[in-house]
């Protein structure tokens, strides 16, 4: 979700090639807009919220056949700085909030809090740079008073939203969120307002919805 803690968490050492000059303040050093579009640039960063956790399991099915919500299928292609070159293997974390905008933690900035993961999952891309993840649409929440650094956003209602957190060896790590053009608080939210290339397009397939966002890594050196 949430954006307010900026810590990041110790991932596998092969995985975190230049994080700390990498994630300042939570966000990538980066421009912006989606590898989809006709202008290559990096994807665009967004700040990591208050509720990551570590430890969330290798699993792309996010949501269980019991889970509440609209039905959600999020599928994209992870691609080095040039927008065409696929990149295997690039390790890729995903969390977001229920259908009724909670998350499977009521600690903020707690991020090694022991617990059962919800609507959580990490994942390798395929040979093709490929992934895909199965889940619901997140619901939307309002900004929880006394968070650290968030006070004056105390209440503030927030687009519907997916974090991501993306990693390859030789690549800029990137932390940033997923947001959806037809959501009525994506103008005035004070992260996605700045950031719309992040938002995506959604197509409606019988009861499913589905979507695509590719994203684009800067080289690390």
């Amino acid at each position: 979700m949430n954006e307010g803690s900026l810590i990041t968490a110790d991932l596998p050492r092969r995985h975190f090639l230049c994080e700390s000059a990498a994630l300042i303040g939570g966000a990538l050093v980066g421009s912006a807009v989606p590898a989809v579009a006709q202008e290559c640039r990096i994807t665009e960063a967004d700040i990591i919220g208050p509720f990551y956790r570590v430890g969330a399991p290798f699993q792309t099915k996010l949501a269980g056949p019991d889970e509440p919500g609209e039905r959600l299928t999020i599928s994209g292609t992870v691609f080095s700085a040039d927008c065409k070159t696929a990149l295997p293997n690039a390790f890729i974390e995903v969390w977001q909030a229920n259908s009724g905008g909670v998350y499977d933690t009521s600690t903020p900035g707690n991020f090694t809090e022991t617990m059962s993961f919800h609507l959580r999952g990490v994942m390798y891309t395929d040979e093709k740079g490929q992934y895909q993840i199965d889940t619901i649409m997140p619901g939307r929440y309002p900004i929880p008073p006394g968070l650290a650094g968030l006070e004056k956003y105390a209440g503030l209602t927030r687009p519907a939203h997916i974090h991501f957190r993306v990693m390859e060896s030789v690549h800029v790590p990137l932390t940033t969120q997923l947001y959806f053009k037809d959501d009525p608080f994506l103008a005035t939210d004070p992260w996605a307002g700045h950031k719309q290339t992040l938002a995506i397009d959604l197509k409606q397939d019988g009861a499913l919805r589905r979507g695509t966002f590719d994203i684009a890594l800067a080289r690390g050196f």
